[in-house]
């Protein structure tokens, strides 16, 4: 079982997701500014079954969903018709990423997410 999803950036970067049965990576390559060709890189590594989770109640319930393993985390939160997508990572160098994306997106997400043929 395995899942690739992007969710492109409108001019150029993107996230991405990918996933076998056990592990969901998150890598976002995301302009910070264009002008000054400056990124956020950042990267978060989870349970399938957490990140699964975490849509599922985000898609379902109001109020911010949040899953943690080691020094990453990841946060979704439904807002009307976006959800936030909050990524982060600790350590000597912590980064986060905070984005609105269409709750379509999130929709997706979730029916890639809870396939079991993909």
């Amino acid at each position: 079982m395995s899942m690739t999803l992007s969710f492109p950036h409108p001019v150029e970067g993107s996230v991405d997701i990918f996933s076998d049965a056990d592990v969901a990576v998150v890598k976002a390559h995301w302009p910070f500014d264009l002008e000054t060709d400056e990124w956020v890189d950042i990267t978060g590594t989870f349970r399938r079954a957490d990140f699964a989770r975490v849509i599922a109640d985000a898609t379902a319930t109001a109020g911010p969903h949040t899953i943690e393993l080691e020094h990453d985390r990841l946060t979704l939160e439904r807002l009307g018709e976006r959800f936030l997508f909050d990524l982060s990572r600790a350590g000597a160098m912590p980064k986060r990423l905070m984005l609105e994306f269409p709750l379509e997106y999130l929709h997706t997400l979730g029916e890639k997410a809870t396939r079991s043929d993909v």
